[in-house]
């Protein structure tokens, strides 16, 4: 966590096949730890000019287990919405799903003569197409 909120600090929000949040992103918004009414108030979201420099700080403050400050007052881990940059992060590096390839039919030219469905005849081109005037 202290890890990304550096990254995220410096507005590093990828590096290969790596990106911020990649990790993390399913404990965004998920209560998982237990947070008070009455926690602090020396320090809030607005004494920030980043989430990411908040939820550095949170962490720097005993972050995620205890919450001195009230930043966290969710119980998800992350200070002043730092999910929500979690989340854009996830967004804009998220993967295409792969189409597969298609399969192209090798079609050969044929010399064999068919018979269509009212009795015409044509043979198959090397583009697939009928002939009719192969026969």
């Amino acid at each position: 966590m202290l890890l990304e909120a550096e990254l995220a600090a410096r507005g590093e929000t990828s590096s290969g096949a790596e990106y911020l949040g990649r990790r993390t992103i399913a404990g965004v918004g998920v209560p998982t730890y237990q947070r008070s009414a009455g926690a602090g108030s020396d320090r809030d979201c607005a004494d920030f000019s980043s989430s990411a420099e908040a939820q550095r700080f949170f962490l720097s403050a005993g972050g995620p287990f205890v919450d001195p400050h009230g930043l966290d007052r969710d119980g998800d881990g992350y200070a002043c919405e730092f999910g929500q940059t979690l989340r854009a992060s996830a967004a804009r590096h998220k993967t295409k799903p792969l189409t597969p390839a298609r399969k192209t039919a090798t079609i050969r030219s044929s010399d064999q003569c068919f018979v269509g469905p009212r009795g015409g005849t044509y043979t198959i081109t090397a583009s697939g197409n009928k002939n009719y005037d192969g026969c």
